[in-house]
């Protein structure tokens, strides 16, 4: 009997020692209150994305949960007024704390902060290739999250083919849909834009005959606009007052025309003529300084780690302008830079290593690929390609933060 009595209590143990806790809090950051009701969700990457429990946050915006203890993250998903927030975790470890912010579909504070064009023809001339990056800011005040049908518009050249369309915030690039307004040319994503920056990514193709009307107009007030292209390519502008042009060292037969604190009502549109592409291979593209905006630290991934560490988002494997790619990586790296930097309206940061930011942004990759596998937008043979990718990096990822701890 007492060896059984030993037995029992040694079976309690080792199954307590296999089970922890994973606690957090969920703070309103529009009300600077602790967020009250929110539906929690606790998940776990493993064949697909999990769901291993759901909680609501107490009065004090507290959840905890009771799970196996892991070395892969769980992630957190929080669902406040309609948004998700997500965070990663470990049972036993650090608290998750976790921001949110009031949903509005009326945002005043929105400005266009950069709007960088890439424009070269293909090698017949028959098509016009394009690529822009939209660098959004909220500035709201208290800090809200825009939602709505159309949180972004923007308007494209008569007869563009969207090829490509993805929405970077913070760390983490995913892939976006893009969908028409109803006015010609005009299109929208939908997607919440959270205070602080958002970048949004779009690739298409326009049918070229030698010559092209290009309208970049905005409906938002815009503080700088770049328009990249081949030398070979004539540009004209129908206000010559607004644009400026603007040379690289770096890329020789590329010229650069650039813009100014545009406001809505601007004629910023402009004709092409001619073709060309952009430069296979840039001259030093990768050296310090290559580009960037307001001077602050620029480079690929803006300090998550060595390019082959990150994953590739839309698992595209190719950009169309090989030539200015590393200017616009350079961008995208003070996109980070500042993003985190205007992040901390919402509350002190936390200093995160280079696999904890890994972490952070496969989470959301994960989020995003079980997404388009449950609306069917993955086929299979993808889906388990991209999966084993993730895991794969997800386990050095871990493997890392284990030795240095």
């Amino acid at each position: 009997m007492k060896q059984v009595s030993i037995t029992l209590i040694l079976l309690v143990c080792s199954l307590a020692a296999a089970a922890d806790t994973l606690k957090g809090v969920v703070q309103n950051s529009t009300t600077n209150k602790p967020s009250v009701g929110d539906d929690v969700t606790l998940k776990k990457i493993g064949k697909g994305m999990e769901d291993v429990a759901k909680t609501k946050t107490n009065a004090k915006g507290e959840f905890s949960f009771n799970v196996p203890a892991a070395q892969q993250p769980y992630i957190v998903w929080v669902q406040h007024q309609g948004v998700t927030y997500t965070q990663a975790g470990l049972p036993g470890g650090t608290p998750v704390a976790v921001r949110v912010f009031d949903a509005s579909a009326n945002i005043k504070e929105i400005s266009i902060l950069d709007h960088a064009m890439a424009l070269q023809t293909s090698e017949d001339g028959a098509t016009l290739n394009g690529e822009e990056f939209y660098t959004v800011g909220n500035q709201s005040t208290p800090p809200r999250t825009l939602t709505g049908q159309h949180t972004f518009e923007f308007y494209l050249p008569e007869g563009a083919s969207i090829a490509e369309s993805s929405v970077q915030t913070g760390k983490t690039q995913l892939k976006a849909a893009v969908i028409p307004t109803g006015e010609k040319n005009k299109f929208a994503f939908v997607f919440p834009i959270r205070p602080g920056q958002t970048q949004f990514h779009i690739l298409y193709t326009v049918p070229y005959s030698g010559k092209l009307e290009i309208d970049p107009r905005s409906d938002l007030p815009t503080e700088t606009l770049m328009v990249a292209a081949p030398d070979s390519i004539k540009f004209a502008a129908s206000d010559s007052s607004i644009y400026q042009a603007k040379t690289n060292p770096q890329f020789k037969s590329v010229n650069f025309f650039i813009a100014k604190n545009l406001t809505p009502k601007q004629k910023v549109s402009f004709a092409i003529s001619g073709k060309g592409e952009m430069p296979r291979e840039p001259e030093q593209a990768a050296a310090p300084g290559a580009g960037g905006r307001r001077g602050e630290p620029t480079g690929p991934g803006g300090g998550m780690g060595v390019p082959n560490e990150r994953p590739d988002p839309l698992h595209s494997g190719q950009w169309l302008f090989l030539g200015v790619l590393s200017l616009f990586l350079a961008a995208g790296g003070v996109f980070v830079y500042t993003s985190n930097q205007n992040a901390a309206v919402a509350g002190p940061a936390v200093p995160q290593d280079r696999s904890t930011l890994l972490m952070e942004a496969m989470k959301e990759e994960v989020f995003q690929l079980e997404s388009d596998r449950l609306q069917g937008k993955i086929n299979p043979q993808d889906y388990q390609t991209a999966k084993s990718a993730l895991d794969k990096t997800l386990q050095r990822a871990v493997q890392r933060q284990s030795k240095s701890t």
